[in-house]
């Protein structure tokens, strides 16, 4: 008889899903071999990955036993309204006036937010937008990502956060001028007096990317503050 612990449970799952150990693993941005080396359980954020990734898998079955492996249709939905999401210190910007934010400092979880179902469940993260170079992003907003972990399938004309070692910026992918290469435009088409643009289109190759994430959405709190849960 099979055992019954986190780390077969989780196994069983991703037969279920009909993935590949090594798959699943990508999928999630897991080192090769994480599955098999799990003993007693799995960190609170790789647990939050594989719920985020697999919203239907019952949490309580994972961790427990307890109950099925799938959730209900209706237990899946009210999740969802009461789902939190990872809130982080770090700030992406546009561009405002030229700069762009560090991201030398490493990201640190401060606390959740709740965005309810409004952006069915897709997202992983919620990260604050700085600047004006991406006009539909209002200045100090949330944005709600999720992270790319096959930059082959970034779509041309959408929005992504784009980090490396010495910036992190929010804008629009477009094709760049040669293989290995994007092209990164701002919306806002502000320009000087000679005619020249403010946030001027730049290039960066796939090679100094150290992650992208999808922009799902953004979050504006009017009255204030965010109402952080603290983790």
């Amino acid at each position: 008889m099979a055992e019954n612990t986190v780390k077969q449970r989780l196994i069983w799952f991703i037969k279920h899903k009909s993935l590949s150990q090594k798959k699943f693993e990508e999928l999630l941005g897991l080192s090769n071999g994480y599955v098999n080396n799990i003993r007693k359980s799995v960190s609170d954020s790789v647990l939050f990955k594989i719920c985020s990734q697999f919203p239907d898998l019952n949490r309580d079955w994972l961790l427990y036993g307890e109950g099925e492996m799938l959730k209900g249709k209706q237990e899946n939905k009210t999740e969802n309204r009461g789902r939190l999401i990872p809130f982080y210190d770090v700030e992406t910007t546009g561009g405002h006036q030229g700069e762009v934010a560090s991201s030398t400092n490493e990201a640190e979880l401060i606390g959740y937010i709740q965005p309810g179902g409004w952006f069915n469940g897709k997202e992983t993260a919620a990260i604050r937008h700085v600047g004006d170079s991406m006009i539909e992003y209002p200045n100090g907003c949330v944005l709600a990502v999720r992270e790319v972990t096959d930059r082959h399938l970034l779509v041309p004309g959408r929005n992504y956060v784009i980090e490396t070692s010495e910036y992190r910026v929010t804008k629009r992918v477009q094709r760049g001028s040669r293989k290995g290469v994007i092209a990164l435009y701002s919306t806002n088409q502000e320009k000087y007096d000679d005619g020249h643009l403010v946030y001027e289109p730049f290039e960066v190759s796939f090679g100094d990317i150290q992650r992208i994430f999808s922009v799902l959405g953004f979050v504006v709190n009017q009255a204030g503050e965010f109402h952080i849960i603290k983790s």
